[in-house]
């Protein structure tokens, strides 16, 4: 997902002139971390990035980089990945945002590997609220003593017309603990990843 306005970044995106998934953690755009990881676990048929017209520059980016994109309006998380479901026809979907530079291939099949033989229509990675707290990050979608990862598992099959019911999967990592919303959580995924996590 790398679509969004990113509105906690826009006052460090009007200084660097690039667009949240663009914005570079070691030297790499965080959406390039990302599907690299992605494309590194060999668990996946296709791997495709859900843009929108607010980030015309990152879809030139993946483009120039081969990666298939599909176009959603932008108006919304929500709205942006209905549309991205009903267009895309796998039996399993995992969605992952663009802005967890940290993510790697191995906490992606670890994920995968947890949740191979569940069959709930949707199952959301979450951690331990005190936990990203600990590494110095903000929490950004929080509930009880957990906040989300924005990493989610569809089983489509399982998916009717009525609001699907998420499960949840507590996995406590740093890989996945940051989700770079701020200008202070760019530099603090640029120093966990100089130190190695």
């Amino acid at each position: 997902m790398c679509g969004g306005r990113a509105s906690r970044m826009q006052q460090h995106q009007q200084q660097t002139k690039a667009e949240k998934p663009l914005l570079k953690v070691g030297g790499l755009a965080m959406v390039e971390r990302v599907i690299s990881a992605l494309d590194r676990s060999k668990r996946f048929d296709r791997i495709v990035a859900a843009i929108s017209p607010n980030t015309a520059k990152t879809k030139e980016f993946l483009k120039s980089k081969g990666i298939e994109t599909i176009e959603t309006a932008g108006k919304g998380y929500s709205q942006d990945l209905s549309y991205l479901l009903s267009h895309l026809k796998a039996q399993k979907v995992i969605v992952v945002p663009a802005d967890i530079p940290l993510l790697n291939s191995q906490i992606i099949k670890e994920i995968l590997d947890t949740t191979a033989d569940r069959q709930e229509p949707s199952i959301s990675i979450v951690l331990d609220k005190a936990f990203v707290e600990r590494l110095g990050a903000k929490p950004s979608i929080v509930f009880d003593q957990y906040c989300h990862s924005g990493i989610t598992i569809f089983n489509t099959m399982a998916v009717g017309a009525e609001p699907i019911q998420e499960y949840y999967l507590a996995i406590n990592r740093k890989e996945i603990a940051l989700n770079v919303n701020t200008k202070e959580e760019l530099e603090l995924a640029e120093k966990l990843l100089v130190e190695g996590l």
